[in-house]
């Protein structure tokens, strides 16, 4: 249960983050002075500044309303409602990566983080039920006896195409990682910090839009000292372990999750270490006038779809 727990629910809040080895080829880093949108736009018809900053605070809305559903442990409705529509034509090329994975298709995403993560609260509600009798097991306790993980989205960056048709942002997310487990019936409660950011594109489907792309790549993921964690422990009262346990995932996940079909990345970025060379990634964006003249953030071999071609 807690190995699933792990691939499942904490496997989101720290992005899996396993030291594999980078590929050579970097990412781009491109420092050249800043073009403007007409400059970009070489003569080709342009969205109106208007249009530009629509778009720029719906995209940001929908990256805000990501970090709450995931809060929430809403990754199906999330899906469902923000994301590229099922039967749509970007539903095959949306991807939803780490730096050590990449699900790949609306269909996989929606049966790892969305149906997987569901079915894993759904389990950890019966154990705290099971713990705690006056917490029923039923649906209106969704979420309860669940991680609580939240990321701040912070210093975006948004570029809205030219054409209208997409947009790309690159968000940091540092966020907290709370972890109640299970053990004699007790719980005993553990917690990480981490440190991560979101490179993300976006399309516009009937006038909406919609998350295509979603990419994490975690710098840091410190445990907290068991001390800052007293006062939860108090409030559980006779519900409380009392001892330490085995950590259920230390300072970054410990291994790949056996998800079939899920692929590895081109790239895989290394988390923070001495060694490590200073790297912009995710790629921060760049005015871009459409899709097939900019990067993705699908971190992977992908065909656009005909529309943006």
């Amino acid at each position: 249960m807690i190995q699933k727990r792990l691939f499942v629910t904490s496997t989101f809040a720290l992005a899996l983050v396993i030291a594999l080895p980078a590929r050579a080829e970097q990412p781009r880093m491109d420092f050249a002075p800043l073009q403007t949108n007409a400059e970009v736009a070489q003569g080709r018809p342009i969205i109106s500044d208007g249009e530009r900053a629509a778009a720029s605070g719906a995209v940001q809305n929908l990256m805000s309303r990501h970090a709450f559903m995931h809060a929430a442990g809403r990754s199906l409705e999330e899906i469902e409602n923000y994301w590229v529509k099922k039967d749509g034509e970007f539903a095959s090329t949306a991807t939803f990566g780490s730096q050590a994975w990449v699900m790949y298709g609306l269909d996989m995403i929606r049966e790892i983080y969305g149906v997987g993560r569901a079915s894993d609260i759904e389990t950890n509600r019966a154990e705290m039920s099971a713990a705690d009798p006056k917490v029923e097991d039923v649906a209106a306790n969704y979420g309860a006896g669940s991680p609580w993980v939240m990321h701040m989205n912070t210093t975006g960056i948004i570029e809205i195409a030219g054409d209208g048709k997409t947009a790309q942002g690159t968000w940091y997310s540092p966020g907290i990682n709370l972890m109640p487990q299970f053990e004699d019936g007790k719980i005993h409660m553990q917690s990480m910090l981490f440190f991560e950011k979101y490179g993300a594109d976006f399309v516009k489907e009937d006038g909406v839009w919609k998350i295509w792309h979603l990419q994490m790549a975690s710098d840091f993921a410190p445990s907290l000292p068991e001390s800052m964690l007293d006062r939860v422990n108090q409030q559980l009262a006779d519900l409380a372990l009392g001892r330490p346990i085995k950590r259920v995932a230390g300072e970054a996940g410990e291994q790949q999750p056996a998800w079939e079909g899920v692929r590895k990345p081109l790239y895989s970025y290394n988390t923070y270490a001495p060694q490590r060379s200073a790297l912009i990634y995710p790629n921060l964006p760049r005015p871009y006038y459409a899709f097939n003249e900019t990067f993705n953030n699908c971190n992977c071999e992908q065909e656009l779809p005909d529309i943006l071609k």
